[in-house]
């Protein structure tokens, strides 16, 4: 005969022990609703089974167990919202870095542009090629040519120096990886031992998650959960971050094991780093290089990648490596050897003595004198400028000097107003230069460069057009990479909160829903003392009975 008493008491009092249990987490879920990471936890609650009276034909249970207690997550919402983390470091990157590049092309403002300094430089050549002789118009045209200059070497060092910047935040995105790796592997050594012992490690899953979030904010990774609890974590080509309770941390050096000689300089003339992972030793070091891999991701050092740029070790140009700042860069570089080449050759005029050697420049100053072979334009250099000594400044001479950059170097080369040479020699004799009073033909030939289509290759970069055609597609360009940054902010910006809107939905702690539960949870627990008290009253006027 089944025991009706020992039922409901036994009942009851699983039912209070149930409902405190379900209280606690209530409270442990209010508690943390603000904190980062938490995610919402549920008290598995399970019938228990009545044995002792399973061949009666009144069974009524025996109470209730608690069992564990979960996480309530997606992995399909949590590997959505580390995307959104890592395309918004992305996109950050670019946008901050772009933003300083842009001001450099600025089409209003009070600063001095290349393209303003290059419309007033011609500007004042065309000035002097209509009055010659005014020392004032020559006065003006020397600080023309000092603030163009001014402003290509400006422009150009702002860039190289923003890569070096980018190039020293490099070893500190990868610091913090190898922090992230690292507590994420020994997380993952406490999840796998506490829950191989039927522990929930519920805390230390939310902290590994965390950390899942900050490390997409640095580099793109795949990752997949094993059976044991322990999160595996990749690079795009396989390469493993954290294996089980394993991490490997990257690497930065100047020197990698797989350059077989010089590396390829930045554009400041120095070395840029490489991201690798190192199978030797200190001394005996074996790199492989993941640079490429890294960068072709996204994350916060993902941007600084593209941004800086990849130099292949077997490259021997600053202007071969492959990104953004590179290419802008050599926009600048093939102005400046446009300068220094085919200004410079209009400059020298048409050869006045063809039965000379080398070429004998037809233009003269206010004194006569001919121009130097780099007589406009010129460059900080103390070797020999004209290597194949014919008259002439070429492509060929400026690769010739081994001067990997002119941009930094390069400086105007009329000194003093009665130097510039405005006048062409208009005597048929040939060894023998007149020049007319008052004569600007050369100053207008000159001015007229501006216009001619010339062919600028530098590194990757070329194009056949004007000086204008080239600034205006540089500062296109510029302002298309910027434009594109910006809204890719805006997007990643909005899919992160989309995509945290959805996580939340799911694992957020809602202070509603957990009040509700707490008056739910309270109203039975006071139901079952109330059926202890009713068990209580029955067995006391049983006894009176008797």
């Amino acid at each position: 005969m089944p025991n009706f008493s020992s039922k409901i008491l036994g009942n009851s009092v699983s039912a209070l022990v149930a409902q405190q249990a379900l209280i606690a987490n209530t409270s442990n879920n209010i508690a943390n609703v603000n904190t980062p990471g938490f995610t919402r936890r549920e008290v598995a609650l399970m019938n228990r089974a009545d044995a002792a009276s399973a061949s009666s034909a009144l069974s009524f249970g025996s109470g209730v167990d608690v069992g564990t207690i979960r996480r309530i997550s997606n992995n399909y919402l949590e590997s959505a919202l580390r995307e959104t983390h890592s395309q918004l470091g992305q996109a950050n990157v670019h946008n901050d870095y772009l933003g300083r590049i842009e001001n450099l092309f600025a089409l209003t403002g009070p600063q001095t542009t290349i393209g303003s300094a290059l419309n007033d430089f011609f500007s004042a050549v065309n000035t002097v090629s209509v009055n010659p002789s005014s020392i004032d118009d020559r006065i003006t045209l020397l600080q023309r040519g000092e603030d163009l200059v001014a402003s290509i070497r400006t422009t150009y060092d702002t860039i190289a120096e923003t890569q070096t910047e980018l190039d020293s935040r490099v070893p500190q995105e990868v610091d913090a990886i190898n922090q992230y790796t690292a507590q994420i592997a020994t997380l993952n050594d406490i999840i796998n031992k506490r829950e191989a012992s039927n522990i929930p490690a519920v805390d230390e899953r939310d902290q590994r998650d965390e950390l899942l979030n900050k490390l997409a904010e640095k580099i793109t990774f795949q990752s997949a959960e094993m059976s044991n609890g322990m999160m595996n974590i990749s690079l795009a080509n396989g390469f493993p971050l954290v294996a089980g309770t394993t991490s490997r941390a990257l690497a930065t050096t100047w020197t990698p094991s797989f350059a077989a000689g010089d590396l390829p300089p930045s554009l400041e003339g120095r070395t840029l780093c490489y991201v690798v992972y190192n199978y030797g030793t200190g001394t005996a070091p074996s790199h492989l290089d993941l640079t490429r891999t890294i960068k072709s991701g996204g994350g916060a050092l993902g941007g600084v990648l593209q941004l800086r740029g990849y130099a292949d070790p077997s490259n021997t140009s600053a202007f071969e490596a492959d990104g953004q700042l590179v290419n802008i860069a050599s926009r600048v570089e093939s102005l400046t050897r446009a300068l220094l080449t085919d200004v410079n050759t209009t400059y020298l005029g048409p050869d006045e003595d063809t039965t000379t050697a080398g070429h004998q420049a037809s233009s003269g100053d206010l004194t006569g004198t001919p121009p130097d072979v780099f007589g406009l334009f010129d460059f900080a250099f103390s070797g020999t400028k004209d290597v194949d000594a014919d008259g002439l400044p070429s492509q060929s001479d400026l690769t010739a000097t081994g001067v990997p950059i002119f941009s930094r170097i390069l400086k105007f080369g009329v000194t003093t107003p009665e130097r510039f040479a405005a006048a062409r020699d208009n005597d048929s004799t040939e060894g023998t230069a007149v020049f007319p009073t008052g004569d600007g033909q050369n100053a207008a030939a000159v001015a007229a460069v501006k216009t001619d289509r010339l062919t600028f290759s530098v590194g990757s970069f070329n194009l056949l057009g004007s000086m204008d055609e080239l600034y205006s597609a540089t500062v296109n360009h510029v302002g298309s990479v910027k434009s594109k940054a910006e809204t890719d902010v805006e997007v990643a910006d909005a899919s992160q909160v989309s995509a945290q809107a959805k996580r939340d939905e799911l694992s957020s702690v809602s202070l509603d829903e957990e009040f509700t539960n707490l008056v739910k949870y309270q109203k039975a627990f006071q139901a079952a003392a109330k059926i202890i008290k009713t068990a209580s009253d029955m067995l006391d006027q049983l006894v009176a009975l008797i």
